[in-house]
């Protein structure tokens, strides 16, 4: 049976769990940064502390389950999602996007472009940003970096 309805939610991360998003972070994005950069645990929960300002971190649940993290901030003209990382057990079952519907729709009410980059190898993150739209604004070695222009709602 398929919900029609599912209502996402974001919810502030408290300071108390990071390392619940570490572990988060590890699960669903090892295997690139990894190949790409080698993981190094100690750099990766520095870069953590240092690259994201808490406030921008909110899990994501599904009624009562809290199924991933998204961590984005508004700047200049766009929202830029930093991260999107779902558990395994809520991967490929439509939640990728019908977060970033949310995040569309927070976008459109504050009149901002939608902005994000991903890895290159992450073939399954590409795919879906290709699919909803996003066009790539500049490529870097590892890195698309993604815009998704604001588009007011049609009357």
């Amino acid at each position: 049976m398929t919900d029609k309805t599912v209502m996402l939610t974001f919810t502030p991360v408290p300071k108390s769990e990071f390392e619940n998003v570490l572990a988060l972070l590890k699960l669903g994005l090892f295997e690139v940064i990894d190949e790409v950069f080698g993981w190094d645990d100690a750099f990766q929960r520095q870069r953590i502390k240092d690259d994201y300002h808490w406030s921008w971190m909110h899990w994501v649940k599904h009624h009562n389950d809290t199924i991933g993290l998204i961590c984005f901030k508004p700047y200049d003209q766009a929202l830029h999602l930093h991260l999107i990382l779902l558990y395994p057990d809520y991967q490929r079952q439509g939640f990728g996007q019908k977060i970033m519907a949310q995040i569309h729709a927070i976008a459109r009410e504050e009149h901002r472009d939608v902005t994000l980059s991903a890895f290159k190898k992450n073939v399954g993150a590409v795919r879906l940003y290709q699919k909803l739209g996003y066009r790539v604004e500049h490529e870097e070695e590892h890195f698309l970096l993604f815009r998704l222009p604001f588009q007011q709602d049609s009357k």
